[in-house]
């Protein structure tokens, strides 16, 4: 997943949101870096259809350490698709 490398990668930090979308439009992650070595990453999964006005949304936000937790999660992704 080179958008989550490419993320830890820059742990200095970037303006704005960095997000990633599943090609079906039903899973979202924005990842947001605050400048003081944390990521925000907000999960978004959307139901049952995403073109549908009426699709249900939930999310969950997450904050990482922007260098090791990062680092880890980027590892744990490359496991869990390979």
């Amino acid at each position: 997943m080179s958008w989550a490398a490419d993320l830890a990668e820059s742990y200095e930090g970037w303006d704005g949101v960095r997000g990633w979308e599943s090609l079906e439009h039903d899973l979202r992650i924005d990842a947001t870096h605050d400048r003081r070595g944390h990521v925000n990453l907000r999960f978004v999964i959307r139901g049952p259809r995403d073109y549908d006005p009426s699709a249900w949304e939930a999310s969950v936000m997450v904050t990482l350490d922007a260098s090791e937790d990062m680092r880890s999660l980027v590892a744990e992704l490359g496991d869990l698709i390979s």
